[in-house]
C-alpha cells in the first residue's frame, strides 16, 4: 500500500536540523503496517496556488499508481492575502476550491483515492467563555468548510481535523497544550538554544496526536466508502496492542524488573 502526500509545513518531512519540528506524517506509519510507503511532497510554505505553480504535483502524478491513496492538506499558507503567488480565495467561486478540484480530478485520471484535510487547528485560544472554559479560535476562516463542501461536492472523504485537533487542544488546556506545538522555554532544545513560541507548528507530540486522529478517522473511511476499505482494515491501533494481526508481546520490562 502507498500513500502519498500533498501539503505545506504541518506535513512535510523534517531532518534533524530543524528538531523538534515534526511534520504529522512523519509519525502516521506508526499506525500503518510495516511495509506501507509514505510519499511525502509536502513542503514548508507551500499553498495549494504555489504547489501547482512550481510543478510539484507534477511530480507527484508522475510518481502516483493506480490504488494510491492521496492525502491532501492545504489552507496555511492559501490564507496570506498579502502573498499574490501563494493567497487563493475560499469563496464558493474562489481559486482554492478550484485547485482542490484539480488535485482529485487529476488524481482519479491516474486511480488514485483521494482524501481532502481541513488544516490542523493552531494554538490560539479565546478567553474564557462562560463556563471557564478556553475555547479555540477558528484561525483558519473560511477554509475548513470550503475543503468539506469541496469534498461533499466531488464525493471524496474529508477528515475534518480542524475540528478534531481543536477539540485535542480545548481538551488538553491552554498550558498543557504546549506540548503539541514549536512553543518551549530556552535551553530544552540544542537547535533552538533560546526557545520558541510557534504555535503553529508540531513537536513529536503533536505529531504523533495528529497522525492518530487521522489514523482513527482513516479506519472509518470503508464505512461510508467502500474502495477506501483496504486502508481502513489496515489501520493500527483500532484494538489496544494489535499490531498488523499479531499479538504485541512487550515483556522487557518485566524482565527488567526481575
Amino acid at each position: 500500500m502507498r500513500i502519498l502526500c500533498l501539503g505545506d509545513s504541518i506535513m512535510q518531512y523534517n531532518d534533524g536540523t530543524t528538531y523538534p519540528n515534526t511534520g504529522w506524517v512523519q509519525e502516521l506509519g506508526r499506525f500503518l503496517p510495516v511495509g506501507t510507503e509514505i510519499l511525502n511532497f509536502a513542503r514548508n510554505g507551500r499553498s495549494s496556488k504555489s504547489f501547482i505553480a512550481e510543478g510539484r504535483f507534477e511530480k507527484v502524478l508522475a510518481a502516483a499508481r493506480e490504488g494510491d491513496f492521496a492525502l491532501i492538506g492545504f489552507a496555511h499558507n492559501d490564507e496570506k492575502s498579502g502573498d499574490a503567488s501563494r493567497y487563493s480565495s475560499p469563496a464558493p467561486d474562489g481559486e482554492f476550491r478550484r485547485n482542490l478540484e484539480y488535485f482529485v480530478v487529476n488524481l482519479w485520471a491516474k486511480k488514485c483515492l483521494p482524501i481532502l484535510l481541513t488544516p490542523v487547528a493552531r494554538r490560539k485560544f479565546l478567553s474564557p467563555d462562560g463556563d471557564g472554559i478556553c475555547r479555540v479560535e477558528n484561525t483558519h476562516g473560511d477554509y475548513p468548510e470550503a475543503i468539506r463542501e469541496t469534498a461533499a461536492k466531488l464525493g471524496v472523504p474529508c477528515i475534518d481535523l480542524t475540528r478534531l485537533t481543536g477539540e485535542l487542544l480545548e481538551d488538553s488546556g491552554v498550558e498543557k497544550s504546549k506540548m503539541f506545538y514549536m512553543n518551549f522555554p530556552a535551553g530544552l532544545y540544542v537547535n533552538y538554544p533560546d526557545g520558541k513560541e510557534d504555535n503553529s507548528h508540531l513537536r513529536p507530540d503533536g505529531a504523533f496526536a495528529v497522525s492518530r486522529i487521522a489514523a482513527m478517522e482513516m479506519a472509518n473511511l470503508g464505512n461510508a466508502f467502500e474502495e477506501y476499505g483496504p486502508l481502513s482494515d489496515s489501520i493500527v491501533g483500532k484494538k489496544a496492542k494489535d499490531v498488523g494481526g499479531d499479538v504485541e508481546i512487550d515483556d522487557e520490562y518485566v524482565v527488567f524488573q526481575k
